[in-house]
């Protein structure tokens, strides 16, 4: 979540996101590629179920939280994974800034006390479940504890450490508007790093920047900052040429007046955005009026040889989340999933089409949080989330189509916004209530 400042994720993120070096049903990660509006791994539609765990972008050069307790239990990434699996996640997203990669690595995440199966199996099982009942599925890639230490192998240089971790980004980071030369060269450096791993470079998605309108970055060049479409086209212009493969996840701005904050933003219908010309919206950072226009970049990607390599990947957070009124006829019922649909719904249908070409792409909820007690006004607009996501009842408008890949926000604890993550405040017990409601969107942890 842009507005709270620390976050991580699992896969190279500046966000990069990956496809996550553990799958529940065993064997390696098979390569990632686009097929119209699905994701496919090894030729095969896939369901992404991820968590967002940073702290590569926050000063802690490695994903936060393993400074807590003193086993392994919490305080070893590999562990951390394993539990992450055992909940259901299959894919992780991981923030992170090119200003960490110069910090000196902590050292104070390598000495623990091994826990034991016994351990990690009560840590993944809620209240009234037998832990016994069912075999404990092995972890998907060996743990790194032994001789009272964790995170055997890691490097103490941060950009190493973090190409360790990955196999796994997200940019909260200044670089993108401060000096957008350095921050396309250090997006191909992180490419061509990754591009010479044969596992790394099949698993890895690029998602570039990380909420711009929070940024003050918009689809065109104001504020004085630097124009989105132009950040990203650079981007992926000089990461294509050093890996052909690549995927990006593209986040959307500049249509907050249609309650479209937090990396949404995709509207290209003339009649929507004209309906919006003389709206203005004020935030705490800037005022706006209207909705932008963003056909320009759509009709520039169309003829990019990436173009049916892109994932969109919007953010949606209730309105306790989002530091300033939104109209309330867009957070629940018909008005949701309209302005949803409207933004990038109709993307995985009706698609894009210019110059006599058409593309459906796939559309990847990258950042989202569970209602709870202390924001009771989110109810609704959750429930209406988990609707759209699974295309029933009115949730099921016609214009796109299931959700079935996301990203859910976060592992962490130290996310005050979003109520905290999967974890509490000890990195070791679990949010149940939040695990329950993921199970409405597809997760199935490793008891059921």
């Amino acid at each position: 979540m842009a507005g709270s400042g620390s976050f991580t994720m699992l896969k190279s993120i500046c966000t990069v996101w990956c496809w996550l070096l553990l799958l529940q049903h065993g064997a390696l990660a098979g390569k990632l590629t686009i097929r119209g509006n699905q994701v496919l791994e090894d030729g095969k539609p896939i369901k992404m179920h991820g968590i967002n765990y940073f702290g590569f972008n926050n000063e802690q050069t490695m994903v936060d939280g393993l400074w807590a307790g003193k086993t392994s239990l919490t305080k070893d990434f590999s562990t951390q994974v394993y539990r992450q699996q055992l909940l259901g996640f299959n894919a992780v997203r991981l923030p992170f800034s090119f200003k960490d990669f110069n910090l000196p690595g902590r050292t104070d995440y390598n000495w623990c006390t091994p826990a034991s199966e016994d351990a990690i199996r009560k840590s993944v099982t809620p209240p009234g479940v037998d832990p016994y009942a069912k075999p404990l599925p092995k972890p998907r890639v060996a743990l790194t504890v032994g001789d009272g230490r964790c995170n055997l192998g890691m490097p103490n240089n941060v950009f190493d450490r973090f190409l360790w971790v990955i196999n796994l980004v997200w940019l909260e980071d200044p670089t993108a508007y401060e000096d957008p030369d350095a921050w396309v060269a250090g997006w191909t450096r992180l490419a061509a790093a990754i591009s010479k791993d044969p596992v790394s470079r099949g698993v890895v998605m690029y998602d570039l920047v990380n909420e711009p309108d929070n940024k003050k970055i918009f689809w065109r060049a104001r504020f004085g900052r630097p124009a989105l479409a132009s950040l990203y086209l650079r981007a992926m212009d000089a990461i294509h040429k050093v890996q052909r493969d690549a995927i990006f996840v593209l986040e959307g701005t500049g249509q907050i007046a249609y309650a479209i904050p937090s990396g949404d933003g995709f509207v290209t219908d003339s009649r929507v955005i004209n309906g919006f010309k003389t709206q203005l919206m004020k935030t705490s950072r800037y005022e706006i009026t209207g909705i932008e226009d963003p056909n320009f970049f759509f009709r520039a990607i169309m003829g990019k040889p990436y173009a049916q390599s892109i994932i969109w990947g919007p953010h949606f957070y209730a309105q306790s989340v989002i530091p300033f009124p939104l109209p309330k006829r867009f957070m629940e019922g018909p008005g949701l999933y309209k302005r949803m649909s409207d933004s990038f719904g109709y993307l995985t249908t009706k698609g894009y089409c210019s110059g006599g070409k058409c593309l459906k792409w796939p559309v990847l909820m990258g950042e989202f949080s569970a209602p709870h007690a202390g924001a009771p006004g989110d109810y609704a607009t959750m429930a209406g989330l988990v609707k759209y996501f699974n295309n029933v009842g009115e949730g099921n408008d016609g214009r796109h189509t299931r959700i079935t890949n996301w990203f859910f926000w976060a592992w962490n604890d130290n996310t005050p916004d979003t109520n905290g993550g999967i974890v509490k405040s000890d990195w070791a017990s679990i949010d149940w209530p939040k695990v329950r409601w993921l199970r409405q969107i597809g997760l199935k942890p490793w008891y059921l």
